[in-house]
């Protein structure tokens, strides 16, 4: 049978249905209706502690930012938080005589959780207990001289989903954030963090948990891929 003819008989099969209906109604007095309305998603970035008056800083200088994410709508979440953080590329000598030289690229603000940030000249971060880093965090984005990081808002287990309910928050993803003492790059034509304008930014993405179909489908790196597009039934 053609897909044509199955829409047809679908539809003639509800106008038929429906002739009945209203003949019932005709020889009744009972009428019964039923109303469906769809839950309302919506998750909102907060950040309590910031404040939007600083435009300049100094190397070490720490600044509150404090995101989390708040369910503003009225059906579970679950939820993530993406990092963007500008990297700038420090020159290293490993010996004395100038020679071995690299280039490594660094975050311009290290995260400060708990009064703690990760020390190592490295990319790594520090964030608060109840986040847990997705496989692959941070992402390095060379055409944009960035770094990604995704976190997934997990609570004690990191192993599963934190489901955050109506009017719920999420805990602090960290508290704030320490600006990098940059050193001068190796060449003139690469600009020093000095006098440059930076721009970190926090994204909040989630997703309703009944789209996941499945009690079981809380882990999450398979949650991400549902969210992002690359899972199965996305």
């Amino acid at each position: 049978m053609s897909p044509k003819k199955r829409i047809l008989l679908i539809v003639s099969a509800g106008v038929l249905l429906l002739i009945a209906a209203m003949s019932a109604m005709l020889s009744s007095s009972d009428e019964v209706s039923n109303r469906f309305r769809s839950g309302k998603f919506d998750i909102m970035l907060e950040e309590p502690s910031w404040s939007s008056s600083h435009d300049k800083v100094v190397p070490n200088e720490e600044l509150p930012k404090d995101p989390q994410i708040r369910n503003k709508g009225d059906v579970d979440a679950f939820v993530f938080a993406e990092v963007i953080v500008p990297y700038y590329d420090e020159l290293v000598t490993e010996n004395s005589d100038g020679t071995g030289a690299a280039k490594k690229s660094l975050p311009v603000v290290k995260f400060v959780s708990g009064g703690s940030y990760d020390t190592t000249e490295t990319e790594a971060q520090l964030v608060n207990s109840g986040w847990t880093a997705m496989t692959g965090t941070p992402v390095k984005d060379e055409e944009n001289k960035v770094f990604r990081y995704i976190y997934a808002y997990t609570g004690a287990d990191a192993a599963s989903m934190e489901t955050v309910a109506p009017d719920e928050v999420t805990g602090k993803l960290f508290d704030a954030v320490r600006f990098c003492n940059a050193r001068e790059s190796e060449a003139d034509t690469e600009p020093f963090i000095e006098n440059k304008s930076v721009s970190i930014r926090v994204n909040a993405r989630g997703i309703q948990t009944e789209y996941l179909g499945a009690d079981s489908a809380s882990e999450p790196e398979s949650v991400w891929a549902f969210l992002s597009g690359s899972g199965e039934g996305a």
